[in-house]
């Protein structure tokens, strides 16, 4: 059974601040020295102005850095569906608690906010706001290619969530796209989840596309500029000499996608047929197999 949390039953809501209590503390706790190289700040948190979003008593405001939780109503829009339980989450969790945050590579966005992730003081433990909410279900994972530190432990917390159904999961509009008949004319222009087999590549000028499909012209495709293909390359290993006579590791190259099953993450565009761009791997997870 799915456990959505429509507007205007309180139960449901209180259910998912339980829900989203409990997750927070079987969250792994980060060490904050771990991200002293892009500063930490402290303060109490004086007012939240939507599900990620926050005031600090020191002046600053911060956006969580590598989530996204649904819009507020604004500029004659209505408010996407849980928008409201984002914020009062976010309320919850946060509102005149003193928190620590670590700050991102990159520490501003284009508004002046700054970019973190934020800890609740709470004696020895730090419980970790941005990873609670997309627990909760009241987020989605959103990353950069220059804003990824902790982009692994957010997605293996999205899929629990996903197998949940909980909060944005239970909800057509945020629903896996299988490749293969992806996509609706309402998901052009929005942020979706597309699964399905990279079955060829093509390198055009300085960018490379994955086609999901035997016709690019109508499928669904993924393309990659040849500028952010550094943050698909493995980190090499610091320290390590190549033993004497051993052959040079062969450097690498998405065709490694070639075959595999994928799970891509972006905005959809009406291009060829619908088209994502990537720009780092984190957009682009393979999916496991499961062993016969």
């Amino acid at each position: 059974m799915a456990h959505g949390f429509p507007n205007g039953q309180a139960s449901a809501t209180t259910a998912a601040m339980f829900r989203l209590l409990c997750a927070l503390l079987l969250l792994p706790t980060l060490a904050v020295a771990e991200l002293q190289p892009f500063g930490v700040l402290n303060g109490t948190v004086v007012h939240v102005s939507d599900g990620d979003t926050l005031r600090l008593d020191t002046g600053h405001v911060v956006r969580l850095l590598d989530i996204n939780t649904p819009e507020l109503a604004h500029d004659d829009l209505p408010a996407e569906p849980l928008a409201t339980q984002a914020k009062l989450a976010l309320q919850h969790l946060a509102l005149g608690q003193p928190v620590q945050v670590q700050l991102g590579g990159r520490v501003y966005d284009p508004y002046e906010r700054v970019l973190g992730h934020v800890y609740l003081r709470n004696g020895s433990r730090n419980a970790w706001v941005n990873g609670g909410l997309v627990r909760g279900g009241f987020a989605h994972v959103y990353t950069f290619p220059d804003n990824r530190v902790y982009g692994p432990e957010l997605l293996a917390l999205e899929v629990a969530a996903r197998a949940e159904a909980v909060g944005l999961w239970a909800l057509p509009r945020w629903q896996v796209r299988a490749a293969n008949i992806c996509c609706a004319e309402a998901d052009i222009g929005t942020f979706v989840l597309v699964r399905g087999t990279v079955q060829a590549l093509a390198k055009v000028g300085n960018r490379t596309f994955l086609n999901f499909g035997p016709d690019w012209r109508t499928d669904f495709s993924v393309v990659i500029d040849d500028k952010n293909l550094k943050y698909f390359r493995p980190a090499s290993s610091k320290g390590q000499r190549r033993a004497k006579g051993a052959a040079k590791p062969p450097p690498f190259s998405l065709n490694t996608y070639l075959g595999k099953e994928v799970m891509v993450r972006g905005v959809a565009q009406p291009v060829n047929g619908v088209l994502v761009r990537v720009t780092h791997p984190e957009q682009l997870q393979v999916i496991p197999q499961v062993a016969q």
